[in-house]
């Protein structure tokens, strides 16, 4: 996350393969932000898949046998300056065909002097 002020997050990418040969069904069960250690409960949730360019259901979304979803958790920007080093994540948790999953996406931000300064 590239930013000159005010730097803020609303979404995180995540990826899904389904290597089995019969479709399943995900659910988003819960998402959250973690911002320097400290875990916070995300509402408002939606679902974006980049491949197809469309929403999903957060409630339930197929993936095709042998097939790769890869998709936007997006949610109300929160703002939040980083210290120096400080890790910032967003989590999420899905179930697929009633196996619970987690996974982290990683958020760097990056500090921008704009031009002339």
């Amino acid at each position: 996350m590239s930013y000159v002020t005010d730097p803020s997050v609303g979404y995180g990418q995540f990826r899904l393969e389904n290597c089995g040969t019969i479709a399943v069904t995900a659910a988003v069960k819960s998402a959250w932000l973690e911002l320097g250690g400290h875990r916070q409960p995300l509402a408002g949730i939606t679902v974006f898949d980049l491949d197809q360019d469309r929403m999903l259901n957060p409630e339930s979304f197929k993936v095709d046998a042998e097939a790769t979803v890869t998709f936007l958790i997006g949610f109300p920007v929160v703002a939040h300056e980083p210290r120096f080093g400080e890790s910032t994540v967003v989590g999420l948790r899905l179930s697929i065909n009633g196996t619970e999953l987690q996974a982290l996406s990683p958020i760097e931000f990056v500090r921008r002097i704009p031009y002339g300064v």
